[in-house]
């Protein structure tokens, strides 16, 4: 991915999104309730300590329906009184019955074979497709040189990423942070994505549990 420093020229049909992974989630509950731990709590003010410094500055909130995702921008939308707008595409892609698999397997075979899934769930296609409808939707409800932020989930970020750039992979997605953060720049049909990242937040992998 292109480093910080690159600057685009900005048209007058650019459009920026901030990709957001949420902070560290609980496991308790639902996957739709399941909230943060303390640790994720504090990373939601910490995000939101970052996007209040980016440029181009946000003017619109977006966010997944699920409850670690709005927790995880609620901070920022108090402390620029922007509202949160939920859009239900952008949820978790639905991993399925995972019962006696194993999951690392399942989830490399997801990166492999996009038609793959398990009894219940969605495949990494259906996924994409189904994020990149919610984006479309988000960048249709923004102005010309608007720039939203977009709270998200961690495997849905790396497909609609992998979409733009079919480098990023399986690897790519497990040295993923949690939270994490990409801008991506849209200028017409093309898209050019930066990896923001979480500086001095204390972050943790998946893999490192």
């Amino acid at each position: 991915f292109h480093n910080n420093e690159i600057s685009l020229i900005f048209h007058n049909h650019v459009k920026t999104i901030f990709l957001i992974r949420h902070g560290k989630a609980s496991l308790d509950g639902t996957d739709r309730e399941r909230g943060l731990t303390n640790e994720g709590i504090e990373h939601a003010k910490q995000i939101s300590d970052i996007l209040l410094k980016v440029e181009p500055k946000i003017q619109k909130i977006f966010t997944s329906p699920l409850r670690r995702a709005i927790l995880t921008i609620e901070p920022f939308s108090q402390a620029t009184n922007l509202e949160i707008k939920i859009v239900e595409d952008l949820h978790e892609k639905i991993t399925g019955d995972t019962e006696g698999r194993n999951l690392n397997e399942e989830k490399k075979k997801m990166w492999e074979d996009f038609d793959s899934k398990l009894p219940g769930g969605e495949s990494s296609s259906e996924a994409t497709q189904r994020a990149l409808s919610g984006l479309k939707s988000v960048l249709n409800d923004l102005p010309e040189n608007g720039s939203a932020a977009v709270q998200c989930h961690g495997t849905l970020i790396a497909l609609i990423l992998h979409n733009y750039d079919p480098s990023f992979g399986f690897d790519q997605w497990k040295s993923m942070t949690m939270p994490d953060i990409y801008q991506i720049n849209y200028d017409g049909e093309k898209a050019q994505i930066i990896h923001i990242g979480c500086e001095n937040i204390e972050t943790f992998k998946i893999g490192d549990k």
